[in-house]
């Protein structure tokens, strides 16, 4: 089925900047609008090929670039920061934004929201607070970190000293600094993500995925972890809506399974239709590896039942 792609701007919550953003087009109906969330120091063209693949099947497929990401940002000294103030919360605000303004260009459809990685904190904020979807992914995602709330402190001791644009090797070090140990070293950048050597490549290559976070936007990203995880998170979300939480087994982020079982078992227990499906081989970018398939086909049999 071929599809039509165009482009989708929207101002962003925060009243200063433009959200770039893009649109797939099925050639027949439009079954749903399915709603990516990219991740942390990525930007929502590297999920062109998924997109593409999901308006094949028949639904708008759609995203954009966070907020200090990709063209969103204004230049590349805006890359890795997000906020003076609660930037956390605009980025689960923007995706309302978005929604908003897809649903102005192809209409009122049943609505799917998927974040991956840090796009999954912002996707899980946004259905609980500021948008209700009728179907939520939440992929590549973490449970509870004890260390949330002395990072917090931490974070925001280096941002009242070096200020909010700083970038801080010891914060950064912090939190990402054991991702690659289980890894074996390829002589490529970041085993951790996947094990698509080629794909590892482009990512090492390219300017919008090889920026640093700033201290302010660390703690955002914190934040993020830390309010989706905590027990009013799962009291907000509503209980109908159906929940699909996909990761590799092989995925720091989420702990090697075991955070994101604690996030399937505390939405089940909280009363919540939840769904969780581990990829035995898979990394952090379930996406961009041999899991492809499988994702693709798991996602599209959790969507099927919103027509």
């Amino acid at each position: 089925m071929s599809v039509e792609r165009r482009i989708i701007k929207a101002p962003s919550s925060d009243g200063i900047h433009t959200l770039a953003g893009v649109l797939y087009l099925p050639a027949g109906e439009v079954k749903g609008i399915f709603h990516i969330v990219h991740g942390m120091t990525e930007y929502i063209g590297r999920y062109e090929k998924f997109m593409q693949d999901m308006a094949a099947e028949g639904y708008a497929a759609c995203g954009y670039d966070n907020l200090g990401h990709g063209q969103t940002a204004r230049d590349d000294g805006e890359l890795g920061f997000i906020a003076e103030r609660r930037g956390w919360e605009l980025l689960a605000r923007d995706v309302a934004v978005f929604r908003n303004a897809v649903e102005a260009e192809v209409g009122e459809h049943p609505y799917i929201l998927m974040g991956h990685s840090m796009g999954s904190f912002i996707a899980r904020l946004a259905a609980a607070r500021f948008t209700r979807p009728d179907r939520l992914i939440i992929m590549g995602t973490g449970g509870k970190n004890p260390l949330s709330a002395p990072g917090i402190m931490i974070i925001d001791a280096v941002k009242l000293f070096k200020g909010g644009k700083y970038i801080s090797k010891f914060v950064d070090n912090l939190t990402f600094g054991d991702y690659n140990k289980s890894f074996a070293d390829d002589g490529v950048p970041n085993p951790w993500l996947t094990s698509d050597i080629e794909i590892r490549k482009k990512y090492a290559a390219d300017k919008y995925c090889t920026f640093k976070f700033t201290v302010s936007a660390m703690g955002d990203l914190v934040r993020l972890l830390k309010y989706t995880n905590s027990s009013s998170w799962y009291k907000t979300l509503e209980c109908e809506l159906p929940v699909l939480l996909v990761s590799g087994e092989r995925d720091p982020v989420g702990n090697f399974g075991k955070g994101v079982r604690e996030v399937h078992e505390r939405l089940q227990k909280s009363g919540h239709n939840s769904t969780l499906v581990l990829y035995p081989d898979g990394r952090h970018e379930i996406l961009n590896d041999t899991t492809y398939p499988k994702v693709k086909e798991d996602i599209l049999q959790f969507i099927q039942f919103i027509q």
